[in-house]
């Protein structure tokens, strides 16, 4: 990622294309992470369906449908903050070139600000494990539901 940052040796117009590809990209994140949440929100929604009509089997498929792309969801916005990070650093370092040509990158210190921003990879890991947990969690809450509401006895007919 550290890379990413280097405007060193660019004209201003080479930097500020390159800036632009990285705005290009953040703008495609943004879309891509829009029909994630639209595919997770209509899977939930296929999910709630098959529990409502009492079909168990198919209420799970749609269940692992909606986790996918709850997972993919995730790694989508964590890929959108990235970029956002990256475009308002690159911007501010383009609006830097005019200013002061030749600068050193402190890496700790940019470490320190990604870090500030996206979070620690432990605190993302978390965060992932702890949405799949609530999305497992609520899909298991429904199936108990829903055989509690059949009286639970068709739980051996359907195997």
């Amino acid at each position: 990622m550290e890379d990413d940052f280097d405007l060193e040796g660019l004209s201003h117009s080479d930097a500020r294309e390159y800036v632009l590809r990285f705005a290009q990209s953040l703008h495609v994140a943004r879309r891509q992470r829009a029909d994630a949440e639209q595919s997770v929100d209509e899977w939930k929604r296929r999910v709630k369906l098959a529990m409502d009509r009492g079909q168990t089997e198919l209420a799970r498929q749609a269940l692992e449908r909606a986790e996918e792309a709850h997972r993919a969801l995730v790694g989508l916005k964590r890929e959108e903050h990235e970029l956002d990070f990256k475009v308002a650093e690159l911007k501010r370092r383009l609006a830097g070139l005019r200013t002061a040509p030749q600068r050193s990158v402190d890496a700790t210190g940019l470490l320190a600000s990604i870090e500030s921003v996206i979070g620690s990879g432990h605190e993302t890991d978390r965060a992932v494990a702890e949405a799949e947990a609530e999305v497992a969690l609520d899909a298991l809450r429904r199936k108990v539901a829903a055989e509690q509401a059949a009286g639970g006895d068709d739980r051996g007919d359907r195997r």
